[in-house]
C-alpha cells in the first residue's frame, strides 16, 4: 500500500476521529469487476484497516467471503458484509454495510441486525444523512461513506460532490457521532486536498500502487 496515502489517512483519522475512532484510517472495498481477487490487496493492508466485502454478483460470493473472512480474522482486521444480513451472520462477520437506498427506503434495517455489529452506510447526498439522523442513536451507523469525493473510474464522467455538500455532511456526521469516511478517487495525490477536511477515514478499492480510485 502507498505509504504516503497511509500516512495522510492516519493523520486524518487521529485529528478528526480521535484515538477511539470506531472506523480505522483505511477501508478497503471489494468489487467483483475491478478487484475480482481481493486477497493480495487485503494481505497488503496495515492492521489499522477494515474490509467491506461486496462482490454482489459473484456466483461464489459465499465461498470467497468465507476465505476473506478467515484472512481478515488472522490479520485482526474488521470484516463487514455489504447488504446481505444472512451472509454476514453465516460468516460471523464483524458488521454490515448498506448501500444508500437501504437508509432511504428501509432505515429500520439498522435495528434488525445484531447489536454488536459495526455498521456503515453509503451517502451520496444531504438527504441521506438527514434520514440517518432519524434513526435511534444506539443503532445509527458507526461510519458513513461519503462519495464521490473526487472524479473516479467507477463512474467515468460523473461529477463529484460539491465541497459544500461534503463539508455539511461531514459536520452532520460529527454532530451525530458518526465517522465521516471519504470515498471516490482518493489517491496519494488527491488526499493532499483533504488535509483540512473533517473526514476521518478514507475508502477505496484495492489501494495498490497508483490504481487506487474507488466506488460507492
Amino acid at each position: 500500500m502507498d505509504k504516503a496515502l497511509l500516512k495522510q489517512a492516519r493523520r486524518l483519522n487521529l485529528r478528526n476521529g480521535g484515538p477511539n475512532c470506531p472506523i480505522p484510517p483505511i477501508v478497503l472495498m471489494t468489487d467483483d469487476q475491478r478487484l475480482p481477487d481481493p486477497e493480495p490487496a487485503i494481505r497488503a493492508l496495515p492492521r489499522d484497516s477494515m474490509v467491506i466485502f461486496r462482490h454482489y454478483d459473484h456466483p461464489m460470493r459465499a465461498k470467497i467471503g468465507a476465505k476473506l473472512r478467515t484472512l481478515c480474522r488472522a490479520k485482526g482486521i474488521p470484516f463487514l458484509v455489504a447488504n446481505d444480513v444472512a451472509l454476514a451472520l453465516k460468516l460471523d462477520a464483524d458488521g454490515m454495510h448498506f448501500p444508500e437506498y437501504r437508509a432511504l427506503t428501509d432505515p429500520g434495517i439498522y435495528q434488525r441486525i445484531p447489536e454488536h455489529f459495526m455498521r456503515t452506510s453509503a451517502c451520496h447526498a444531504l438527504t441521506t444523512i438527514r434520514r440517518l439522523d432519524l434513526i435511534p442513536e444506539a443503532t445509527r451507523p458507526d461510519g458513513v461513506l461519503i462519495s464521490p469525493i473526487f472524479p473516479t473510474q467507477s463512474h467515468p464522467g460523473a461529477n463529484p460532490m460539491s465541497r459544500t455538500d461534503i463539508r455539511q455532511i461531514s459536520r452532520m456526521c460529527h454532530m451525530l457521532g458518526i465517522t465521516p469516511i471519504g470515498l471516490g478517487g482518493i489517491t496519494a495525490q488527491t488526499i493532499e486536498k483533504l488535509r483540512m477536511s473533517a473526514l476521518a477515514s478514507i475508502a477505496g478499492i484495492g489501494f495498490s500502487g497508483a490504481n487506487t480510485p474507488s466506488t460507492r
